[in-house]
């Protein structure tokens, strides 16, 4: 299933009519859902704009305080829209700020799979730094999360940024990855960039065979900072995500 991560077009969800503007016009790009993100008022603003649109909603994606604080609120609007999965993000820089998530975490995801959620953890770049013991703040992550209950959200950028071969990554995450952003890098002079997929340097055939392989099955575009309409962004990148699915 092809969907979008509703952050790439927060800059034009203001309100109630602008959010079913939004989502009206992903769905005609040929989107089939999406996922939510942000603070909990944007999080329940999305859900039932979705629900009028009527696109599905796959997830929603937040941070651990989050779910910590507002976790009873967080099932209410996760039912009542469909969604599949929960998930987080850690900007994380140590290994004690990783072991401290990693109990959180799967404090939480005990909560959410008995809810009938999913539950994942989304990468930035921040996990490829290597820490005091010369480890990857990922791989303390990937052996400290309980595999039964945290799965994980890759980033196609992200990996990238953080000097991953992606499909490599992908391969060895086998049987844990159900939900995959994908998200284009392009070079310019003032460094790597975000870009429409397809219109970067990632090798999305090769990503994209190897995560049919392993079984994953949403594939969800995002794109953090667009240079036009975040909408023709998203077409873009939808038009050729569909091309070589």
């Amino acid at each position: 299933m092809l969907g979008l991560q509703l952050y790439t077009v927060r800059s034009m969800i203001k309100d109630e009519s602008s959010a079913v503007s939004a989502l009206t016009e992903i769905k005609k790009m040929g989107y089939e859902c999406v996922q939510l993100a942000g603070r909990m008022d944007m999080i329940s603003l999305t859900a039932n704009a979705a629900e009028e649109v009527g696109i599905k909603v796959i997830g929603i994606l937040g941070g651990i305080e989050m779910c910590e604080e507002e976790g009873e609120e967080l099932f209410r609007i996760a039912h009542l829209c469909g969604a599949e999965d929960l998930g987080i993000s850690s900007g994380m820089t140590t290994e004690v700020e990783a072991y401290d998530l990693i109990a959180r975490a799967n404090r939480f995801a005990k909560r959410a799979w008995e809810q009938g959620f999913t539950f994942s953890y989304h990468n930035h770049s921040n996990e490829f730094i290597r820490g005091e013991s010369g480890r990857t703040l990922m791989s303390i992550l990937e052996e400290g999360f309980d595999r039964n209950l945290v799965r994980l959200m890759p980033d196609t950028y992200w990996l990238q940024h953080g000097g991953v071969d992606v499909r490599h990554f992908l391969e060895q995450a086998e049987g844990r990855v159900n939900i995959l952003h994908l998200k284009d890098m392009k070079r310019t002079v003032d460094g790597q960039a975000f870009a429409e997929i397809g219109r970067g340097n990632i090798h999305f055939e090769g990503i994209l065979e190897v995560a049919k392989k392993i079984g994953i099955e949403h594939f969800i575009v995002e794109q953090d900072r667009c240079d036009g309409n975040p909408l023709d962004s998203a077409r873009i990148s939808c038009e050729y995500v569909r091309s070589i699915l």
